[in-house]
């Protein structure tokens, strides 16, 4: 589901996508019928929904809905950043990604540095902090001048008891990440790098429709 692209939305109501399948297979994964309406309902600060299913009866099967907040764009005389980012909850696997993916494209001669973040993304609730089990960061060169980055903060509340777990979406305040430090340079000559990404990654603001919804899938999660 987290695929990049150069989708800009400027709408202020979310753009929803359902599959046709996407309400049956949710149900027979044991969610009530008004939740699963309810999950591809627009939300505040959030630019499109997608419900998707695939896979039926296979060990492939997919059930996501794709939360994705507004694109960030930041265009400089070097290069072009673009940011994407999404919560995406897998109803199926009973786990929440928190996931950002970025696309640097850059003029010819210039090259790309990047200093991989070390610590470990966690859940600010104001009070304990944690419950993520998981960050992944990839870094690749698509092309002499394109690059993709992605950093995902995997909260899988299945390895958590139902009380944890949703104790940390309802005193949910900010995903903390140290995402990777990446600079843009000049081939060749002796300039200060210019600075693409500070490291300091996106902290994912929930609305508190979102947050109920969320709390709600744990609830109604099987085990």
């Amino acid at each position: 589901m987290a695929v990049l692209n150069l989708n800009v939305f400027a709408a202020t109501q979310s753009e929803v996508v359902i599959s046709d399948t996407f309400t049956a297979a949710a149900t027979k994964y044991g969610f009530k019928a008004e939740l699963v309406k309810r999950l591809c309902e627009p939300l505040p600060d959030i630019v499109s929904i997608t419900c998707h299913h695939s896979g039926e009866d296979s060990p492939f099967e997919n059930l996501i809905v794709q939360y994705r907040y507004n694109t960030r764009t930041t265009n400089n005389d070097m290069y072009k950043h673009i940011e994407l980012d999404d919560i995406l909850i897998d109803l199926k696997n009973r786990q929440i990604n928190f996931w950002s993916g970025h696309q640097i494209i850059t003029q010819d001669g210039i090259g790309i540095n990047r200093i991989e973040g070390t610590s470990h993304s966690y859940i600010e609730t104001g009070g304990k902090k944690g419950f993520v089990s998981r960050t992944d960061r990839r870094f690749q060169q698509q092309r002499d001048t394109e690059y993709e980055l992605s950093h995902t903060s995997e909260f899988t509340y299945k390895d958590l008891d139902r009380k944890t777990a949703i104790y940390a979406i309802t005193h949910y305040q900010k995903m903390v990440s140290d995402n990777d430090y990446v600079v843009a340079y000049k081939e060749d000559q002796v300039i200060e790098p210019v600075e693409i990404m500070q490291g300091a990654s996106f902290t994912f603001p929930m609305s508190e429709p979102l947050r109920q919804r969320l709390i709600n899938v744990i609830e109604q999660s099987t085990k």
